[in-house]
């Protein structure tokens, strides 16, 4: 029977040893004898570790290795410029708040955009001189449109800000605020119950690994012995030659298999414990250790710099909020003015050049001078629309909506397409990151339900779900993990690289007969059992169907009630202790 673990090697392996060890447990049984009771209530079976919150744009590139946060973020979240040059303007400081498109830093390539825009702007009205009349209808209307354009924006700066606008600069007026409090909230230690838990973890684990390491039962060695034996006398009993009955070839074959397992079941409780089961059990030993120094692992202050740096954002976040409540500002306004005149310039030279080349033009209309005139126009925009676009790319703009966690390049500093300049996270959308082992993350599937403790907040618990699991795992020393990353609903107060405990739910009941886990032993017909205590003091063993188990606890399917008392092994009540 299969069920859901959060331990890596099956735990009927693990209570099969434990059985096997019954012999001389049983022996002190009158003089130590520890009893549960079967109780109703919920079975929740979990896996996870240790992970650390990251980004909504971090958390999209989780790769299968166990690189830092940092150069993870820093891949995730780069914002590149598209032109070369050294930069010279930076506009944004890290903790400030950006919206997608806005400017970061402007790039001075030494006017080689400029220049090749106003050639451009000499090439197209040349071509237009050179045009005939009949063809120039429609450079005409483009110009129009363009005065027309600059118009409208111009009237739209004049006009007050959209209430989207405004909201959108509350929320970040608050979000700064939060951020600053979450900054400067007293660092707590992790809680009494997640210390217990961890060091339980540990103790479990080493109890494990002991049961591996251990001589075998030799009450479990003599059984073997004597199955080699039984076997062996059956196979004589077979080919004596008083034997009335004639004995067939298949008979002889079948009691020699039986030979061959029983001494096959007898090599391996002599031999030493399977490699892979003492592998998986000094792993999640050594997982258990590194969560509980995790815990206990002093929560550093916030540096002076990052309560700078939230307080600046706090600051340019009312300072955004008073803009937009105060409407365009006289820069904008000058801005669409000027836009309105170089239409209206441009309008004018079209019209000059138009009358110009009709007082000097010939009568001669043929197609060929039109189309090779038309040609030149078409090939004089290009080059102009390109070359504005080449101005537009001086513009380093933030690819999407978030805060500038940094800021990589100083005034005067030469860049180019390859050079990122700032980082750009989205830490409206944290997730986390955790590394699984082999065995746990068999069991887990996307959509199934977490809980994300964070040591940083006293140890608060936030509610999450299973967004990604990797396919494939990373062999670090010969431990195998996956990554998994976990989105989480609500992210108030967190901030990415602080660590967390993950546990995720693979599988729960309710309202279950379920006993400790150590009560359940199995026999060597592999059929599992409780030793039930009567009313007088009697022992009997009665088998029992189980169902999902955890560290702790194991559903009885069928066998006992809620409310039997139970026969626990000696090791129990040190545990218990």
């Amino acid at each position: 029977m299969t069920r859901p673990s959060s331990i890596g090697p099956p735990k009927k392996f693990v209570r099969r040893v434990a059985t096997l060890a019954k012999g001389r447990v049983f022996a002190d049984a009158q003089a130590s004898q520890s009893l549960a009771t079967a109780t109703r209530g919920p079975i929740v079976v979990t896996v996870g570790g240790v992970g650390q919150i990251v980004d909504g744009l971090s958390g999209q590139s989780t790769t299968t290795s166990g690189s830092s946060t940092s150069s993870t973020s820093t891949s995730a979240n780069a914002v590149y410029p598209t032109a070369a040059g050294r930069v010279s303007t930076v506009l944004v400081a890290p903790g400030q708040s950006v919206s997608a498109g806005q400017t970061l830093m402007v790039v001075d390539d030494g006017g080689v955009a400029n220049s090749a825009a106003a050639q451009a702007q000499i090439d197209l009205e040349t071509a237009l001189l050179e045009l005939p009349p009949s063809a120039r209808a429609g450079a005409l209307d483009i110009a129009l449109a363009s005065v027309s354009l600059a118009r409208q924006r111009l009237a739209q700066t004049r006009g007050p800000a959209p209430r989207a606008d405004l909201s959108a600069a509350e929320a970040e007026v608050k979000k700064a605020r939060a951020d600053l409090a979450a900054l400067l909230r007293p660092a707590q230690g992790p809680t009494a119950e997640s210390l217990t838990a961890a060091r339980s973890a540990i103790a479990v684990a080493e109890r494990r690994l002991e049961r591996l390491n251990g001589p075998p039962d030799p009450a479990a060695v003599a059984t073997a012995e004597a199955e080699v034996k039984k076997a062996e006398a059956d196979l004589e009993a077979l080919v004596r030659s008083d034997r009335a009955q004639p004995v067939t070839q298949r008979e002889i074959d079948a009691a020699k298999s039986a030979i061959s397992a029983a001494k096959a079941r007898l090599a391996k409780l002599l031999g030493p414990a399977d490699a892979a089961d003492v592998s998986a059990a000094q792993l999640e030993l050594d997982r258990a250790r590194a969560e509980l120094a995790a815990l206990l692992r002093p929560a550093p202050a916030p540096a002076p710099e990052a309560i700078s740096a939230a307080e600046q954002a706090l600051e340019a976040a009312k300072q955004k909020r008073t803009r937009v409540r105060q409407g365009a500002t006289n820069v904008d306004v000058t801005a669409a003015q000027l836009e309105l005149i170089r239409a209206r310039t441009d309008l004018r030279t079209l019209r000059t050049a138009i009358r110009k080349a009709s007082n000097g033009s010939s009568s001669s209309t043929a197609d060929v001078p039109v189309r090779l005139g038309l040609l030149k126009i078409q090939g004089a925009q290009n080059r102009l629309s390109a070359a504005q676009a080449a101005q537009g790319q001086l513009s380093v703009t933030s690819p999407w909506s978030g805060t500038v966690s940094a800021v990589f390049v100083a005034e005067g500093a030469r860049v180019d397409a390859t050079t990122a300049v700032a980082s750009v996270s989205d830490l409206d959308n944290l997730a986390v990151n955790v590394n699984l082992s082999e065995f746990d993350v068999a069991q887990v599937e996307v959509g199934m339900r977490a809980a994300v403790s964070v040591d940083a907040l006293g140890g608060e618990v936030f509610a999450g779900s299973v967004e990604f699991v990797a396919l494939t795992g990373t062999d670090t020393g010969g431990v195998v993990t996956f990554p998994v990353r976990v989105s989480l609903e609500d992210s108030e107060g967190l901030k990415p690289g602080m660590n967390t405990s993950v546990r995720i739910v693979v599988a729960k009941k309710a309202n279950v007969v379920r006993v400790p886990l150590e009560a359940v032993s199995s026999n060597e017909e592999d059929q599992e059992f409780v030793v039930v205590l009567d009313e007088s003091g009697q022992e009997t063993e009665v088998q029992v169907e189980t169902g999902l188990e955890n560290n702790e606890r194991i559903e009885i399917v069928s066998g006992i009630k809620a409310g039997t008392r139970v026969v626990l092994p000696e090791v129990t009540a040190a545990e218990e202790e």
